[in-house]
């Protein structure tokens, strides 16, 4: 596979009304984690560990640039007692391409601003049950 330049990337996210929405608009970087978490299994004797894997996790932070319609975006959906879907095209939408989807929720939202430069707003996703890997 070719690379790929990140300026391609969407990320979509669930408005309050349970409706996906293409945020790519005002996103600059996403940055997705799928962890999985492991048991020690060494036992005596052993000159190395051993491990297995037990259970999965998954974590989203997202930068972007400060905008009023990102702001009431996800200012409607912060506490939401339903999770929310979400989309990540790393390399875009064309057909093929891969896409990580799954549940989440907003665990943070970080506005922020300095003298002489962009506003930008951060916020941090906790996903929740399985994330798919697949293509678009």
């Amino acid at each position: 596979m070719a690379f790929v330049a990140g300026k391609d990337a969407v990320f979509k996210l669930d408005n309050s009304g349970g409706s996906l929405v293409d945020l790519s608009t005002y996103i600059t970087d996403v940055s997705h984690s799928l962890d999985t978490a492991t048991a020690e299994t060494t036992s005596l004797g052993k000159d190395d560990t051993t491990l297995i894997a037990t259970i999965g996790s998954a974590s989203l932070s997202v930068t972007g640039l400060f905008d009023a319609t990102l702001l009431a975006h996800l200012g409607a959906v912060r506490g939401s007692s339903s999770s929310l879907s979400y989309e990540f095209y790393p390399a875009g939408t064309t057909s093929g391409l891969p896409k990580v989807s799954g549940e989440c929720v907003l665990t943070n939202m970080s506005p922020s601003a300095s003298v002489g430069g962009v506003e930008g707003l951060s916020f941090s996703l906790e996903c929740t049950g399985v994330q798919t890997i697949g293509t678009a």
